[in-house]
């Protein structure tokens, strides 16, 4: 998950880097672009469509906003359908961490379970060797 991140953020900054470069009708394709890219890495982590049917709206409204001329507004709306996207993946990623943090602690009350069991057989095996001689 965390290489899908290291390769969005790199895909994001060349594609900032291509848009970049032209004043405020840029600055809300920029955030357009990141928005889109922020979408993709959503939708490839196969997030719940409820969870981004918010964001996915106020991105099909900022391009609408933007192809009117609204620059401002299709900035506001992008960054926010972004930041909600980015929440959600906050949020997965945290879910799948609980999970495998949990799955890892039961494990580990098993070990410490068997260790006992073993550290008890060893103690009586000891004392009937000791008890023999």
């Amino acid at each position: 998950m965390k290489a899908m991140y290291i390769a969005s953020s790199i895909a994001l900054t060349a594609l900032l880097a291509l848009t970049g470069c032209a004043g405020n009708q840029n600055a809300s394709s920029r955030s357009l672009g990141q928005a889109e890219a922020t979408m993709t890495l959503a939708n490839d982590s196969k997030l719940d469509a409820a969870t981004t049917a918010s964001a996915t709206a106020k991105l099909d409204s900022a391009k609408a906003l933007q192809a009117d001329g609204e620059e401002e507004q299709a900035q506001a709306l992008a960054d926010q359908a972004d930041l909600e996207l980015r929440l959600a993946l906050a949020t997965a990623e945290r879910d799948q961490v609980k999970k495998e943090n949990e799955k890892v602690e039961k494990e580990l009350r098993a070990d410490v379970e068997r260790k006992l069991i073993y550290q008890s057989i060893l103690d009586k095996e000891t004392k009937k060797e000791g008890a023999a001689k």
